[in-house]
């Protein structure tokens, strides 16, 4: 196979993958909008509106985690909320404590929730070490949910580097290829010498090519 044909299926493949993942969030995310256009939402109608939803996606893809998480005052009895299913067991995490402090972990900080606030648009944040749910390195997908023009939270979900490998590993070895986000950094790479995270300095590249509507692109070594 061409090098330019694997790369071109590198990228689709991507794509093909966060698209899903876009297209299975912006169902949940139409399973609030008409609570929350109703009236006051506490975190209890929150979680029921979503849960038989998040835990059929739960089951269908490679996801680690999905759920909503609640922008400040959008609940009437919480704060900062995480209607959240996750793991093996697809447990409920509501809330979460910062790493050391034990104190409650404000979110909102993060960039998986403050792009989306920021500009409206789903988003894809990553690799990082997800300290909120997993202690593990993912990409996070997040798209915003508005309410008479308000965002009320994002919904989201969580992918395992570890099941992105499997998925994207061999194909990128084809084409000596490495997968990097929009500050070229690492997510996943064919050459054991580009870590995850680590930056890649694209003009020593054969090759650039984005993945469209994705803050992510192949680069050929």
């Amino acid at each position: 196979m061409k090098v330019d044909t694997v790369l071109s299926t590198c990228v689709r493949i991507v794509e093909d993958y966060f698209l899903r993942i876009g297209d299975e969030l912006e169902t949940v995310r139409a399973l609030l909008v008409g609570p929350f256009e109703g009236g006051p939402v506490d975190s209890r109608l929150a979680s029921r509106s979503i849960e038989p939803q998040v835990r059929a996606f739960l089951d269908r893809s490679p996801v680690i985690g999905a759920g909503y998480v609640a922008a400040p005052g959008a609940l009437s009895d919480h704060e900062l909320y995480l209607a959240w299913w996750q793991g093996d067991d697809k447990h409920l995490l509501a809330t979460s404590d910062a790493p050391a402090t034990g104190d409650p972990l404000d979110y909102t900080r993060h960039a998986w929730f403050r792009t989306p606030a920021r500009t409206g648009l789903p988003h894809v944040t990553g690799p990082y070490v997800d300290f909120v749910c997993t202690d593990e390195y993912v990409m996070t997908s997040t798209t915003p949910v508005l309410a008479h023009g308000r965002m009320v939270g994002v919904v989201g979900a969580d992918t395992l580097l570890e099941s992105l490998e499997t998925l994207l590993l061999p194909t990128l070895r084809d084409a000596r290829a490495t997968l990097v986000n929009g500050a070229s950094r690492v997510v996943v790479s064919s050459d054991p010498h580009h870590g995850t995270g680590a930056l890649l300095d694209l003009s020593t590249c054969r090759e650039v090519q984005p993945c469209r509507g994705l803050p992510l692109s192949v680069a050929l070594h």
